[in-house]
């Protein structure tokens, strides 16, 4: 019925965008990303998804066209809904879901809060064949392991600072045993 919203940020908040559309405020739940995207703009174009349930109708609002595809594929997984889905996509960037599902690695989507391991594992047997893995430039396939700390990277680009900056600079200090604020603070340092 819809396939994207455009207009002002009127606000965001942990997991929504409102969009003023016309004089009229959309409300949309989004990924931990698109709030991020959302907050560093003025005026978007956000696709969306309209879920509507026997006691309401709710749209859901996305980075991309990527992220809105790996929703509908999360959402056609058994017992997995809309908000899950959501939570899934804000506990993981795209690349790095597409990556672990891919590679059937359900214990690192088990690491997603509201994601259990029986959950996980439905995710990569039913998605696993349906996605391919992410490959960067040079058609390498990106390992998960690869990808820097995503709430480091999200608490950046909060800050204002490109995907891409953020990324590489937290891929430059990140190491296994610091926290997401000592990454965060080791990046700023060197940004």
């Amino acid at each position: 019925m819809f396939d994207y919203i455009s207009g002002k940020v009127a606000a965001v908040s942990e997991n929504k965008v409102v969009v003023d559309c016309g004089g009229v405020g959309f409300a949309l739940t989004a990924s931990a990303f698109a709030c991020a995207e959302a907050s560093r703009k003025q005026d978007v174009k956000m696709p969306v998804y309209l879920a509507v349930r026997d006691d309401a109708l709710e749209l859901f609002g996305f980075s991309g066209q990527q992220e809105r595809e790996l929703f509908l594929l999360l959402i056609g997984v058994s017992g997995v809904g809309p908000k899950l889905a959501v939570a899934v996509l804000s506990g993981m960037a795209a690349d790095r879901l597409t990556s672990a599902i891919a590679s059937g690695n359900a214990a690192a989507l088990s690491t997603i809060k509201g994601v259990g391991k029986k959950t996980a594992e439905r995710i990569v047997l039913e998605l696993k064949g349906k996605v391919a893995p992410a490959v960067d430039d040079g058609g390498t396939v990106i390992a998960e392991q690869q990808l820097p700390d995503e709430k480091s990277v999200l608490a950046l680009i909060g800050l204002g600072y490109e995907r891409k900056e953020a990324e590489a600079a937290v891929k430059k200090v990140s190491k296994p045993d610091m926290s997401t604020e000592d990454i965060v603070l080791a990046a700023l340092r060197n940004l």
